[in-house]
């Protein structure tokens, strides 16, 4: 339960931070999508790598965090960026956001059920 609250930390945070100073939301145009993604992936990387740490409490956190901020950062920097000039710049955009609109669809849904099933070994080993 720990794992998935740290989880929850993370991705609310990094996607609040992204948002608010950055102003972006990876390629999905709802931020949801984007904390989803960025959840899927903390929990992840978190259960895979934080019971290897001995540590103790205080760095157990540590992989939850930079697991998200990797991903967050990937997502944010291969994400396109387009600057509108012109009407024809804006009708060719649209047409590039419905083909990238399946494509990153399809790969939310493969992200989603690739995390939860990390999860679910990670927490059956």
């Amino acid at each position: 339960m720990i794992d998935l609250g740290l989880a929850l930390v993370t991705s609310l945070a990094l996607s609040w931070l992204l948002l608010r100073f950055v102003r972006e939301h990876g390629p999905w145009r709802r931020p949801w999508a984007f904390a989803s993604v960025i959840f899927l992936f903390a929990w992840a990387g978190g259960a895979w790598i934080a019971p290897g740490l001995t540590s103790g409490w205080i760095t157990y956190w540590v992989p939850f965090v930079l697991v998200g901020l990797v991903t967050a950062v990937l997502i944010v920097t291969v994400s396109p960026n387009h600057e509108l000039g012109s009407d024809e710049d804006r009708d060719q955009f649209e047409r590039e956001q419905q083909a990238v609109l399946v494509s990153v669809s399809v790969l939310w849904w493969i992200l989603g059920a690739t995390m939860i099933a990390l999860v679910v070994g990670a927490y059956l080993r």
